[in-house]
């Protein structure tokens, strides 16, 4: 195809160095061949052109079609990265309006996710203050039944200690002699 064209250009050429007798007379300088000379030459240049191009047109044929095909598949690649590019811009600018809302459902579940972290947390609290006053109701009963305890052996305590101390006051002598014998002769009994 750009073969073709290349012909095209060349026979144009030649013909327009062809038709120019004034300069090929001026280039000849007046010698004896005059202007079969200059058609010679301009006859050489023409077969030069046109060995030329027979020679170069299938290379410059392949060339020009190597070349048309790559750039087919340029623009293909282009075209197919284009779709590409503004689908994915569609896909952001689409992502982008649904944007604001999902801020705030993000933010709603945030919420949603702090309240029940917060009742949890409160949950946690209440159980673990519950088991506190627990425990310390049962120190605080077992400290009481241990002083009561203690209270009543410090009472039975003194207690003896005021009748042994009154019973010492009170009884005599003869008393201790006749609660003495009585103890023998209940021990003699039972013997």
């Amino acid at each position: 195809m750009k073969a073709r064209q290349i012909r095209k250009c060349a026979l144009p050429l030649g013909i327009a160095l062809l038709s120019a007798p004034s300069a090929a007379l001026a280039a000849g300088g007046g010698d004896s061949w005059g202007i079969l000379l200059t058609v010679g030459r301009f006859f050489n240049l023409a077969l030069v052109i046109g060995v030329l191009v027979y020679v170069a047109r299938k290379p410059l044929a392949n060339f020009f079609a190597s070349r048309s095909e790559n750039i087919r598949q340029q623009l293909a690649e282009a075209q197919a990265a284009r779709r590409e590019a503004e689908g994915k811009l569609a896909e952001i600018e689409s992502r982008m309006s649904r944007l604001d809302e999902e801020l705030q459902e993000m933010k709603a579940a945030a919420e949603r996710e702090a309240q029940a972290e917060y009742r949890r947390v409160l949950d946690d609290a209440q159980r673990d203050a519950d088991k506190i006053i627990e425990r310390a109701r049962r120190e605080i009963d077992g400290i009481t039944r241990t002083a009561q305890m203690e209270l009543k052996a410090h009472v039975a305590d003194l207690s003896v200690q005021l009748a042994e101390e009154t019973i010492r006051r009170e009884i005599s002598e003869e008393d201790k002699g006749r609660i003495f014998s009585r103890f023998v002769t209940r021990l003699g009994d039972k013997s």
